[in-house]
C-alpha cells in the first residue's frame, strides 16, 4: 500500500480518499505532529543540558577565581592596567586558601595593579594562574597585571619563611628549624602545641604531636604565628591520610609503623619488607627490638647500633623491653613509608640487618640461623671500618 503522505505530497485530493483512508491519514498526521513536538522538546533539553555543562565546567575551572566574574572579562572599554616594569619593590602576602578575587584585591589595595579587572583578564588568559601558592612575594608597585601573575608563579620571588621538614626527623628537630627560620621562640612553638584540639590534632594521637608534623616544603608569611605553622603541618598529615583512605582509627598506628620503617629502611626497595617484619613480629607477640626506637631517646650512632645500657633503659619507646609499638611515632614518616605501612610486602621475614650501614644494604631472614649469618657479615663490616667509625663518633 502506498504511503498516504506520498499521495498527499503528489497533490492527491484528500476528499477522494475512502473513509478508512481518511481516518488513517488523520491518524498519521497526528502521530507526525506528536513526533515533531517530541523532537523539539528533545532539542530544547539538549541545548539546556549542554548549556548547563558549559556553565558547570566554567565554574569548576574558575573555582580559584573566587569572586572574579567570568563575564566581566569582556567589557566595552579595556580595564585600567599599568605599563612598564613597575616602580618601587613591595612584599605581598598570598594567604592559604586565597581565591583569585582575594589575590586581585590584595594587589590592587597595595598599588601593585591598576584594577581588579586587569587581573581578572590576565588570570583568565593564563591557565597557570590557579597554581599560585601561599607565601610572601617580592613584587613591584604599578606592574602590569600579567607581569604580577608571572612573578607570583615564580617561587624564586618568595621572600617569606621557608621551612623544610625532612622525613625521619623528630619534633624536637623540627621545632629547632621552625625557630631558626621564623624567629619564633621555642616557648611560643611549644605553647601552640599545648592545645591539641585547637590545632585540630586528631584524637587518636592522644594529644602528642610526634609524627604528625608532616614532612615537606612549607612557605609562610613573615608575620606567621606558631599556631599557623603547626596547624598547616598537622593539616597536611590529615590530608595525606585521608587521601590514602586510611581508616581514622588506624591513623596513629599507621604513622607509628611508618616512622619505624622510615628510620630502619635505608633504601626504597626495603620499605615494604621492613614493614612486613614489624607486622610479622607483632602478629606472633614478639618484641620489635628495633634500634631506631631506642635512638628516639638516645640519638643515633655512626653504625646505627645501640649499647646494652641503652637497650636496658626502661622508657616507653624501648621496644627491646616493651612489646608492641612504641608510645608514639618516633619520627615524621614520608609518604612512601606510610604507603609501606599500609601495604607491607607479603613475606615471612622475622629478622633483618643492614650489613653495610653506609650503603644501607639490608638482608632479611626467616630463621634465626640465617639471621646470624647476616649479623656476622654486619660485624665483619664493623671490624673492617672501625677506625673510620671511631673518627665519626668523635
Amino acid at each position: 500500500m502506498n504511503d498516504l503522505f506520498d499521495l498527499q505530497d503528489q497533490g492527491y485530493d484528500e476528499t477522494q480518499l475512502s473513509r478508512m483512508d481518511r481516518r488513517e491519514l488523520a491518524a498519521r498526521k497526528k502521530r507526525a505532529a506528536k513526533r515533531r513536538r517530541a523532537s523539539m522538546i528533545a532539542t530544547l533539553i539538549s541545548v539546556l543540558v549542554i548549556g548547563g555543562i558549559v556553565v558547570v565546567g566554567w565554574k569548576a575551572g574558575a573555582k580559584f577565581f573566587g569572586d572574579l566574574s567570568p563575564f566581566s572579562a569582556s567589557t566595552s572599554t579595556p580595564p585600567q592596567d599599568f605599563e612598564g616594569q613597575g616602580t618601587e619593590p613591595i612584599e605581598i602576602e598570598v594567604k592559604e586558601g586565597d581565591s583569585g578575587g582575594a589575590i586581585a584585591q590584595t594587589l590592587y589595595t597595595n598599588g601593585v595593579i591598576a584594577s581588579v579587572q586587569a587581573y581578572t583578564n590576565a588570570a583568565i588568559a593564563n591557565p597557570d594562574s590557579s597554581k599560585i601558592q601561599p607565601g610572601t612575594y617580592s613584587l613591584y608597585k604599578e606592574m602590569p597585571a600579567a607581569s604580577a601573575i608571572t612573578m607570583l608563579l615564580d617561587l624564586k620571588n618568595l621572600s617569606g619563611n621557608r621551612i623544610q621538614v625532612i622525613p625521619g626527623e623528630k619534633n624536637s628537630q623540627i621545632i629547632q628549624r621552625i625557630k631558626k627560620v621564623t624567629g619564633l621562640t621555642e616557648e611560643e612553638i611549644n605553647a601552640a602545641m599545648e592545645d591539641p584540639a585547637a590545632r585540630k590534632l586528631p584524637k587518636v594521637a592522644g594529644g602528642n604531636f610526634e609524627g604528625w608534623l608532616a614532612d615537606g616544603d612549607y612557605r609562610f608569611g613573615k608575620d606567621v604565628t606558631a599556631e599557623e605553622v603547626i596547624d598547616e603541618m598537622v593539616a597536611r598529615s590529615v590530608k595525606r591520610l585521608n587521601k590514602l583512605e586510611v581508616p581514622k582509627d588506624r591513623w596513629e598506628e599507621i604513622l607509628n609503623v611508618a616512622a619505624i620503617v622510615e628510620r630502619e629502611a635505608g633504601r626504597d626497595e626495603d620499605f615494604a619488607k621492613v614493614a612486613s617484619v614489624i607486622y610479622n613480629r607483632l602478629e606472633i607477640d614478639m618484641a620489635l627490638q628495633m634500634d631506631s626506637t631506642v635512638h628516639y631517646k638516645f640519638g643515633g650512632s655512626a653504625d646505627a647500633s645501640t649499647t646494652s645500657n641503652e637497650r636496658s633503659d626502661d622508657n616507653p619507646w624501648n621496644t627491646y623491653l616493651h612489646k608492641g609499638l612504641p608510645k608514639t611515632p618516633i619520627a615524621t614518616p614520608s609518604l612512601k613509608a606510610i604507603e609501606a605501612a599500609l601495604e607491607p610486602a607479603n613475606t615471612d621475614y622475622i629478622y633483618f640487618v643492614a650489613v653495610n650501614p653506609e650503603t644501607h644494604e639490608t638482608k632479611f631472614a626467616v630463621t634465626w640461623s640465617d639471621h646470624q649469618k647476616n649479623v656476622n657479615e654486619y660485624k665483619q663490616w664493623i671490624t673492617d671500618n672501625a677506625d673510620r667509625l671511631s673518627s665519626k663518633d668523635d
